[in-house]
């Protein structure tokens, strides 16, 4: 098996990473509104699951999470989301690779586990405001958002909520890996069973 990637590697990187999109945007939709603002990540997690964990059996080189990462962090920082969603998903992408290098990219009900792990790039969107609540980046947020919104959605911010957001990215990627393997707990079986993967 061939360990550098190659064009059709990156184009597979590249069409799950709009499909992933697609469903990380609709669950996103959900954090206009103030009080849901601590549940999105496990709705994100629910609704991402699918596609990721399908990505995930196509994976068979290093580098391939990794890249998936990257440009999902680019997309958000080109998109007005600053740095932090970046670093977080090369750091989650990261672990990623070395659990799949432990698992020897033999597709598994272990994926799960995997896909737990990446949903914690979530967190690069909220932790600026548990980091900081600096009166510029307070304004920055009210010219978005509005004064209104921005007062209700602070009022959810506290240490409680910072973990709670956590806990619920990880149970949103458990809940997102269960019902992707469960939707393609078929095509697992057949690839389990050509390389004798328990």
């Amino acid at each position: 098996m061939k360990k550098r990637l190659e064009l059709k590697d990156i184009m597979t990187v590249g069409i799950f990473v709009v499909i992933y999109y697609v469903a990380f945007f609709a669950a996103m939709c959900v954090g206009y509104f103030p009080p849901a603002m601590p549940f999105l990540t496990i709705i994100s997690g629910l609704l991402c699951g699918i596609p990721f964990i399908l990505f995930l059996t196509k994976v068979k080189k290093p580098g391939c999470i990794l890249l998936y990462g990257i440009v999902c962090g680019l997309i958000s920082l080109a998109m007005g989301s600053g740095v932090m969603p970046l670093i977080f998903a090369v750091a989650a992408s990261a672990i990623c690779e070395v659990l799949m290098f432990c698992f020897k990219y033999k597709a598994s009900v272990k994926y799960i586990l995997v896909y737990m792990i990446f949903t914690l790039w979530n967190m690069g969107y909220g932790i600026r405001l548990y980091m900081s609540t600096s009166s510029a980046y307070v304004d920055s947020l009210n010219e978005g958002y509005g004064e209104d919104y921005v007062s209700s959605m602070l009022d959810y911010v506290t240490g409680v909520t910072f973990w709670c957001s956590v806990g619920l990215c990880l149970l949103g990627g458990l809940l997102g890996g269960l019902l992707g393997y469960a939707i393609f707990r078929k095509h697992f079986k057949k690839i389990e069973m050509s390389t004798g993967t328990n």
